[in-house]
């Protein structure tokens, strides 16, 4: 924790101590009289120079230079006396015989008055303006800050504030009913008086200043900052602590300050606003399209199961047993779309719960193909299944149930838009340090981009006569393959018409 209340630790222009600042100029223009004397009586020696009395204006222009007025006013007034002292006959004395001399003195005096004056006032414009540039290029770095780092914006505000006044600051936000520190520099821990002014501020959207009633134990100014969307801030400087070197005009430099800030907190509340807007706009479309598939993707199965047993109560003394047969046939092939529809769908609720429980275990690629052409075989029928699966593939670590949902979309999908009769390839092999199984088809392929297609609700054909399916294949088979380190990958073919899809999944350990 930072120990504020000794500012010696700041900038020594405007926070060190005034005693010392000002023993050490008047200590330094002393020094520059004394090198003067040396000076001059060396030229005396060796040179014959005219007028050594000049000598004596160069330790009150550094002085004015470097250390102010009152600095260069003690180098005037040391430089006249050594001049008379040690120049001026009768020497090492006080005492001037010559008139002449004493006026040359005075006019000595006068000229590094006037110098140290000009000099002075233009060390102080100097510093004025350095400090004007120094609190832009904070205000410019803070405004770069809250641009780039939307999240760190009472710490900007904090940090360009302590920058400026040189002293510590501190950024306040109302959360609900509650008025919380959001940043502080240097860090630092408010007190309860501190607190209730802050509170005091805000709530008579009015400046307090510290030191004064009612919140005369605070140690800091609060500013109230209230944004256009209601956004409430307090905004607090610690100018007590700077004593006789307060800022002339600091209310300025903080309604600047509280201004980024207030556009940085709106702008934080409307990309909140933005973010819950879209995520009720994507809930939205996931009801509509959840609504359409189920409308038109159960609507089939149930009319099919519907029919079948009204013609059996009906009709069923008109029905032979091969008729019997054939309906009941029809009634459970529909039943068994329509569980794997509701599969799907709790699948994909799973996924989005991340209720995804993974029980990895070694499993053998070719059992793995075979139980999920199994699974597959109402979409693969009318298509010839080659399974290339090498029988003595590595093992793999996997959670069997989860790789076997996502091999049989896989081959749902390919046995639904590949045309009937075309051959359907399952094969296996190795990339990247992980198993591979490739499904490959004899089918249209994918149509546009792929990525897309791994989206809920996307099928690679639209329009009426579409193969049916709520087009959450390939969604659900990303899903579970990820969940247990492996991936899915698809591309049209080169080497035929067709697509390939390829799951890769993870090793199991040597």
């Amino acid at each position: 924790m930072t120990d504020w209340s000794d500012p010696e630790g700041s900038d020594p222009e405007t926070l060190a101590p005034p005693v010392r600042r000002a023993l050490f100029g008047h200590a330094a223009s002393l020094a520059l009289v004394a090198t003067a004397v040396a000076v001059s009586m060396t030229l005396e020696r060796w040179v014959a120079a005219p007028h050594l009395s000049l000598v004596f204006v160069l330790p009150v222009v550094i002085a004015a230079v470097l250390f102010g007025w009152w600095p260069a006013m003690t180098a005037a007034a040391a430089g006249a006396l050594a001049c008379n002292y040690f120049l001026i006959e009768p020497r090492f004395t006080l005492r001037v015989r010559d008139p002449g001399n004493l006026w040359g003195l005075v006019l000595l005096l006068g000229v590094a008055a006037i110098v140290s004056a000009v000099a002075a006032n233009a060390r102080r414009r100097a510093l004025e303006a350095q400090e004007h540039a120094d609190q832009a290029m904070a205000l410019q770095r803070m405004a770069r800050d809250m641009v780039g780092a939307p999240n760190a914006d009472a710490a900007a505000a904090a940090r360009t504030l302590h920058q400026i006044f040189r002293t510590p600051a501190v950024v306040m936000t109302l959360q609900g009913d509650q008025l919380m520190v959001a940043a502080a520099a240097p860090p630092l821990q408010l007190s309860d008086g501190e607190f209730d002014a802050a509170r005091w501020a805000l709530g008579s959207r009015q400046a307090v200043v510290a030191g004064t009633y009612p919140v005369d134990q605070a140690r800091f100014d609060f500013w109230p900052v209230i944004t256009p969307a209601r956004r409430q801030a307090v905004i607090g400087v610690a100018l007590a602590s700077r004593g006789k070197h307060q800022p002339a005009n600091p209310d300025r430099l903080v309604e600047i300050v509280g201004g980024y800030l207030a556009v940085a907190l709106d702008r934080e509340a409307y990309a909140t606003q933005a973010v819950q807007a879209r995520l009720t706009m994507e809930g939205e479309r996931v009801k509509a399209d959840l609504l359409a598939a189920v409308s038109h993707d159960l609507k089939t199965p149930l009319s099919t199961i519907l029919l079948t047993l009204q013609s059996l109560r009906k009709f069923g003394d008109g029905h032979d047993a091969a008729a019997r047969e054939a309906l009941l046939a029809g009634a459970e092939v529909e039943t068994a779309r329509l569980t794997g529809l509701v599969g799907n769908l709790l699948d994909m609720n799973r996924l989005d719960a991340e209720a995804v429980v993974v029980r990895p275990v070694l499993a053998a690629p070719a059992d793995l193909a075979a139980a999920a052409i199994a699974r597959a075989a109402p979409a693969l029928a009318g298509h010839p299944v080659a399974n290339a699966v090498d029988p003595s593939a590595a093992a793999v670590l996997i959670d069997e149930g989860l790789a076997e949902t996502a091999l049989a979309a896989v081959l749902e999908n390919a046995g639904k838009y590949a045309p009937a009769g075309s051959l359907i390839l399952i094969r296996s092999g190795h990339a990247d340090g992980m198993a591979v199984i490739e499904v490959l088809d004899e089918g249209p392929g994918f149509p546009g981009e792929i990525e897309p297609l791994f989206a809920r609700f996307t099928r690679g054909v639209e329009g009426d006569g579409r193969p049916p399916g709520t087009g959450l294949g390939l969604a659900i088979a990303r899903g579970f393959l990820a969940a247990q380190g492996g991936r899915i990958e698809a591309a049209n073919r080169t080497d035929a018409p067709g697509a390939i899809v390829r799951l890769l999944l993870p090793l199991a350990p040597a």
